[in-house]
């Protein structure tokens, strides 16, 4: 008995420091992306990226314009009517917003903080 407890103990001990050590040197949530030799960090988005008027330059025929405004408000236009879509945005991850009520996803890109990408329609939005 003396034994199983003593091995018991030591395993628990052993997990205990491999626990430890991998939160200690686990990659965090601000991870550096190597590209090449040069090393790029990847921000948080900010409600400054997110404010002003988004252009659809991938299909340029629906004529596409989302403005996102300071109170998390946005409206759309397309085919040259306006405010044809409208609702709530927010941030809800490193470079990620969702539009309320539709539940849609956009994604900001990591090289241009100027592009996004609607993900659940595939539009590359630019900011004007």
């Amino acid at each position: 008995m003396n034994k199983k407890f003593k091995h018991l103990i030591g395993t628990l001990l052993f997990v205990g420091v491999l626990l430890t050590i991998s939160f200690k040197y686990a990659p965090q949530d601000d991870l550096t992306v190597v590209q090449g030799s040069s090393q790029k960090q990847t921000k948080q988005i900010k409600n400054s990226d997110i404010v002003g008027v988004w252009i659809n330059h991938h299909n340029k025929d629906i004529h596409q314009k989302i403005t996102f405004t300071k109170n998390h408000h946005w409206h759309e236009n397309q085919h040259g009517v306006k405010n044809i879509y409208s609702g709530t945005w927010k941030i809800v991850g490193k470079r990620t917003i969702k539009l309320a009520p539709y539940g849609e996803k956009i994604v900001i890109s990591k090289k241009n903080n100027h592009q996004m990408n609607v993900v659940s329609h595939h539009h590359i939005l630019n900011k004007k």
